[in-house]
């Protein structure tokens, strides 16, 4: 009997998700593009110094790679890397793009949505792979069905939310024993127009606008954060708590051992064309304004596996002290009146 590889349950041979954990064991469809992404066939050059990897190795700095302490993915619209880093022994961010087909019945148009999820692991929990993994895996895919289903990108990233938090609280052996993770989910129309982001914790979701008449580059989530709360509550400036010892401490995560409804959902129009950028602290530590992280996604070019990887290799090239992962997704400008007739 084939069980599921999350928490090891049983499971019927024609079961979508596992009923314990809530984690995708079948994949629906046939296109790569609705399955959790579409794995880049070419060799990804060194993400510390660009050179070609041989046999697990780069051939320039020599950096060795295991299996998972790298990887790529590509979709139509929408690219992703997520990166072990210099410093930790294993990768404990996810990450998770899919496409669905919003059938045009309910809240949304007729037409493709990508459906994304970032997860990082909080490395003070047990498996912190595991809680990140079966976030990102079960809320994608409970994501991308709930925007099939008609379902508008808000509901539809609170069901994905609801559906990651479940599938990474039955992973707890205690309460003590709780595996934790952060979560940032979006659901990005390709025909343009709004879109909707979701999060739980530090992982964070920036728009990188192309100029007028788009909105300007912004940080379109608030951390679930110490220092955050201290500034929301007027006790320190961003200056002060910032550069707390705790400012990182996570006040809400997905988790048995988080008390209360985690996560925020909130809706945006870009107004025009640019990109949304899903990442994790690994990658936003090192530069946190919109406006430095909207450079370097715009000096990538226009492939967004071109801007991920600029973004993982800009943590790598400062230390890779964290996990660092990066989720581009292109946003086109809204079609006129006219051509959308």
């Amino acid at each position: 009997m084939p069980t599921c590889p999350v928490c090891g349950e049983p499971a019927a041979a024609e079961d979508a998700f596992c009923e314990h954990c809530g984690h995708p064991l079948r994949r629906t469809g046939g296109a790569a593009q609705s399955v959790a992404g579409a794995a880049v066939e070419a060799p990804a050059p060194c993400a510390r110094c660009g050179a070609r990897l041989t046999e697990g190795a780069c051939t320039g700095c020599g950096l060795r790679r295991r299996p998972g302490d790298h990887t790529e993915l590509r979709l139509t619209a929408a690219a992703g890397v997520s990166d072990r880093g210099l410093r930790h022994e294993r990768n404990a961010d996810a990450m998770a793009v899919r496409s669905a087909d919003a059938p045009g019945a309910g809240a949304l148009p007729a037409g493709p949505v990508t459906a994304a999820v970032v997860c990082d692991g909080v490395s003070s929990s047990p498996r912190p792979d595991s809680a990140a993994a079966a976030a990102a895996e079960s809320g994608a895919a409970v994501l991308a069905t709930s925007l099939e289903s008609g379902q508008g990108t808000a509901e539809s990233l609170s069901a994905a939310l609801r559906r990651a938090a479940g599938a990474v609280a039955v992973l707890a052996e205690s309460p003590v024993r709780a595996p934790a993770c952060t979560f940032v989910g979006a659901a990005v129309p390709a025909a343009g127009g709004p879109l909707a982001v979701a999060w739980v914790g530090d992982s964070r979701a920036y728009w990188i606008g192309h100029g007028r008449p788009a909105a300007p580059s912004a940080l379109l989530t608030r951390d679930d954060s110490w220092s955050e709360a201290m500034v929301a509550m007027n006790v320190l400036d961003p200056q002060e708590a910032a550069a707390a010892p705790q400012a990182h401490a996570l006040t809400a995560w997905l988790g048995a051992d988080y008390g209360g409804a985690a996560g925020r959902v909130a809706a945006f129009d870009p107004g025009g064309a640019g990109r949304l950028l899903l990442c994790s602290d690994g990658v936003w530590n090192h530069l946190p304004e919109p406006a430095g992280l909207a450079g370097l996604v715009r000096g990538a070019g226009a492939d967004p596996l071109a801007a991920a990887r600029a973004c993982v290799r800009y943590a790598l090239e400062r230390g890779g002290h964290d996990n660092s992962t990066a989720v581009v997704i292109d946003v086109p400008a809204p079609a006129t009146g006219k051509e959308a007739r």
